[in-house]
């Protein structure tokens, strides 16, 4: 309702406020001085920029420095030709251990021979977490020690992981091994050559990193080759330790080398590089662009390459930066170069702090003379900030109650009464409809229109067991008040791990990831959010087991695949979903684990999506019903101890078990019915039996007496839903 009591008109507020127009005389005067000024600070930023840039290309060469120093020294030590003794060890294994103590840098050094024998020792450090899970070493490891040597015609690998001390703590024998140090570029290009060679980037063959290696041949009867490796990863921290010692008063300053074909080799933001390094088990080299605010892309396209250059650059949002490029001395590779860029704001910052302050104190003098004015201007601005507010809170679908706004000026108060009313509607509104579908749908800036695109989504369903007998006895009121408990809870969860909760089928849920937004990590948002729904159900069932009310024990699956993701409907009443196979697939996966007795299954699609920290066991290999191909899935079990996912660490008896489990299954699946079936004895001896191991007892039984035909692919059919 209106405000009753005089108001003025906005038109009129308006006409006051022109007189603040009077400020624009200060501006003209700071505006002339502030361009004469900021030109000089420029020229001066660009000499301090190729200081920099002459101090980065000298802390990039002194990276790779010691591995030519170390090559160089290696190949001259007695015993490089050495052949390791019986546990694996080496003559320079004391001196290979030093090294990655002292050069962080490197990732590995190592020894090949025309034997095809290698001994490699690599640092497995913090830095290096994704080669450590790669390799599956103890948590306590903090070097891996590798040996390949040919026995009885086969190629043998043994692995050790020292600690700290230099203590084994664990170990591994592969006997089957096929890598050849000899067909390797690396040794390759140094047997070759009468000095220290440096190889292109590319990826190391034990772990998924890429890097380059200095090699240098020792010149002897065995052929012999010692190599060190460094890292992109190294390189890339490097630079983000000389952006945050060096470059502290340009919060926004980046840095990179990259080589004249896109290829981004390193960059200050190296925890954005890194991501994308090791997106998947096959890492890839970014290109120039993607880390970053893409102002390297801008520097590759306009820099002229050769001598150092300044540039001065615009970013793809108009923002003007200042640049120099110099090139990289050749170990670094053909045409490689360090950019250092400084957007200009950083540059004039002080510059233009003091033209603001400049400004404040000259328009303090003239609202000391226009008290009216600054009257008038209180009267707008505090109920325009209210109505501001309100507008926020709407598009986030908040609408909790607030004060009425109140304005002396018309169209203000009418605007106010109008967001009340808004506000009301959109509180029922919201009640029926996602809020984070529309606020996901709103930010994309598209208009709502039927039809859809295809797209790689991560999708959940839930379902709760024997809920049909547990609603026929409970009162309805009951039933509705504790499901709804208990859907609000598991979609809490999927909501905080940024997934769109699709739709509700009486107690079953699905919801997918990866749309309407993109979300490069939606499986492994999925696999937490699963996670935790699943704890999060358990513990309210004890919750509701001490009260008295049934317990809603609940059942999922993740699966990944394509779909189509839009809008379906009518042109005025549009639903916002999902359809595809996949879709249905995820369903059916849902409904095995009434078959297996787990509580959580994902797909393969899902796993190889996913870090290698999630502990999961192989369940089988099935075709659901209305399915193509055969699906491998597994059970999901949680994190493995450590991890920033505290909550979600399984204990090491998990860890053992899904080892164990996974090495009978193998057998399994090469039919060795007799290795697998002791395997599974000595499974259930230890860790206990269940239904997995009671559906592979029985099947093991019925293979040996009836092996399943030669073209067995070990899929299991389903027919039913």
């Amino acid at each position: 309702m209106a405000m009753a009591g005089p108001r003025v008109s906005f038109k009129i507020t308006i006409l006051a406020l022109f007189v603040l127009l009077t400020v624009a005389l200060s501006a003209v005067v700071l505006s002339l001085s502030y361009r004469r000024s900021s030109e000089a600070t420029l020229r001066a930023a660009e000499r301090l920029l190729e200081e920099e840039g002459e101090r980065i290309v000298a802390t990039t060469e002194r990276l790779i420095e010691p591995l030519f120093s170390v090559t160089h020294s290696a190949v001259l030590l007695p015993g490089v030709d050495a052949v390791p003794g019986p546990n694996g060890d080496h003559a320079l294994a004391p001196v290979m251990l030093s090294v990655l103590e002292r050069y962080p840098q490197m990732t590995s050094v190592y020894i090949g021979n025309g034997r095809g024998d290698f001994y490699r020792i690599a640092a497995l450090n913090a830095v290096r977490s994704n080669a450590r899970a790669w390799l599956q070493a103890p948590p306590q490891a903090v070097f891996a020690q590798q040996t390949i040597a040919s026995a009885a015609g086969r190629r043998v690998e043994r692995w050790r992981f020292l600690d700290g001390e230099r203590r084994e703590v664990g170990s591994a024998v592969d006997p089957d091994e096929s890598f050849d140090p000899r067909k390797r570029p690396w040794y390759i290009a140094a047997l070759n050559a009468k000095a220290a060679i440096v190889t292109d980037y590319y990826m190391f063959a034990s772990v998924p990193q890429i890097g380059l290696t200095v090699a240098r041949s020792a010149g002897d009867g065995n052929a012999t080759v010692f190599g060190a490796d460094l890292t992109l990863t190294s390189l890339s921290r490097a630079l983000a330790k000389v952006r945050e010692s060096q470059l502290a008063d340009a919060p926004n300053a980046e840095i990179a080398v990259f080589s004249i074909d896109g290829r981004l080799l390193a960059h200050s933001d190296h925890a954005t590089y890194e991501r994308l390094l090791n997106a998947s088990d096959t890492p890839r080299i970014p290109r120039v662009g993607e880390v970053g605010g893409g102002i390297m892309a801008r520097i590759l396209a306009n820099a002229p390459f050769g001598a150092p250059a300044h540039l001065r650059v615009a970013a793809a949002d108009g923002a003007q930066w200042l640049a120099h490029v110099t090139r990289l001395t050749a170990p670094f590779g053909d045409k490689s170069y360090v950019a250092l860029a400084v957007p200009v704001d950083d540059v004039l910052g002080p510059l233009a702090r003091s033209a603001r302050e400049t400004l404040l104190i000259s328009l303090g003098i003239v609202l000391a003379f226009l008290p009216l004015v600054y009257l008038a201007a209180s009267a707008v601005s505090a109920p325009l900030r209210r109505v501001t507010g309100e507008i926020v809170a709407l598009q986030n679908f908040d609408t909790a109650s607030q004060p009425p706004v109140r304005s002396l000026i018309a169209e203000i108060q009418d605007l106010g009464t109008a967001l009340a009313s808004a506000k009301s509607m959109l509180a029922a509104f919201g009640k029926y409809v996602p809020k984070n579908l529309v606020q996901q749908l709103f930010g994309s800036g598209e208009v709502p229109q039927l039809g859809g695109e295809r797209r790689s989504l991560t999708v959940f369903f839930s379902d709760v067991r024997d809920f049909t007998r547990i609603s026929e006895e409970v009162p309805p009121e009951r039933l509705m008040e504790f499901t709804s408990e208990y859907l609000e809870g598991l979609v809490s969860v999927i909501l905080e791990h940024r997934g769109t909760v699709d739709k509700f089928v009486g107690d079953q849920i699905m919801a997918y990831w990866n749309a309407p937004t993109l979300n490069p990590s939606h499986a492994t948002d999925g696999c937490l959010a699963v996670l935790r729904c699943c704890n999060w159900s358990n513990a309210r069932n004890e919750r509701w087991a001490r009260e008295g009310t049934p317990t809603l024990y609940t059942r999922f699956a993740l699966h990944l695949g394509d779909a189509v993701v839009g809008n379906v409907g009518s042109s005025d009443r549009m639903d916002y979903t999902v359809i595809g196979a996949a879709i249905n697939l995820g369903s059916r996966i849902e409904g095995l684990n009434k078959i297996y007795g787990t509580q959580v299954l994902i797909t393969r699609p899902v796993v190889d999506s996913i870090d290698g920290h999630f502990v999961r066991r192989p369940i089988d290999r099935v075709l659901p019903k209305g399915a193509l191909h055969p699906l491998d899935i597994f059970e999901l079990k949680g994190v493995l101890p450590g991890h920033a996912e505290a909550d979600l660490a399984v204990d090491l008896r998990t860890v053992g078990l899904c080892e164990a489990w996974t090495g009978f299954y193998q057998r399994y699946l090469r039919r060795d019915w007799t290795a697998g079936s002791q395997a599974l004895e000595q499974f259930i001896a230890r860790f206990g039996a269940d239904t997995v191991t009671e559906i592979y007892r029985q099947r093991i039984r019925k293979f040996t007496a009836e092996p399943p035909p030669v073209d067995w692919d070990g899929a299991i059919r389903y027919s039913t839903k």
